[in-house]
């Protein structure tokens, strides 16, 4: 009998043994992981520029489906300019469509314009097909590398940036746009 005890105490203490060093492990990787998502979220260094309010947006250069190249440019002749950023085969863009196209159902105030620029149209490949394009009551224009001005601070698309007639940005709106943002970007362009 007191073989038997000796062998549960032993196989106890193993057991006691066993969990502390799982639990010690566990800690390990719960701080670890913190760290690691830290470091994605920061890109491992300082958090990139996003585009925002007060931010200045300088013309760029577009490539319209004729190939011919365009400078979009604030003031001329607009209060402001509604920059729609999307690529024809994003799936949160898919899904923006419907929404712009309520956004737009009222049609903008005088001198308010809208563009759209697609990411996936770079160095003046062909325009995009036939129903990219026409499923938008706008203008889509493709881009030469490197990107523009404003794309380099747009984190991920589908984006909507309001820019007043100097190039300001009113508002930035990035990813498919929840009804209180619609309702900011109507009142922002005035549909």
């Amino acid at each position: 009998m007191t073989t038997e005890r000796t062998r549960m105490d032993g196989f106890s203490i193993f057991l006691v043994v066993a969990c502390v060093a799982l639990s010690g492990l566990v800690v390990a990787l719960a701080v670890q992981n913190r760290s690691l998502k830290a470091q994605l979220a920061h890109g491992g260094g300082p958090p990139p520029p996003q585009l925002a309010a007060g931010d200045v947006v300088t013309p760029f250069p577009v490539v319209a489906d004729t190939g011919e190249t365009r400078t979009i440019a604030f003031g001329e002749g607009e209060s402001k300019t509604l920059l729609l950023v999307f690529s024809s085969t994003c799936p949160a863009c898919k899904e923006t469509v419907p929404v712009w196209r309520k956004l737009l159902a009222s049609p903008p105030a005088s001198g308010v314009r809208v563009v759209g620029l697609q990411t996936d149209r770079l160095d003046g490949n062909p325009a995009s097909p036939a129903e990219v394009t026409a499923a938008y009551p706008f203008p889509v224009y493709g881009y030469r590398r490197p990107s523009p001005d404003p794309l380099a601070k747009v984190p991920f698309i589908p984006a909507a940036i309001v820019i007043d007639s100097k190039g300001v940005v009113v508002h930035a709106w990035f990813g498919v746009p929840p009804e209180d943002a619609v309702r900011a970007l109507q009142a922002d362009i005035g549909s």
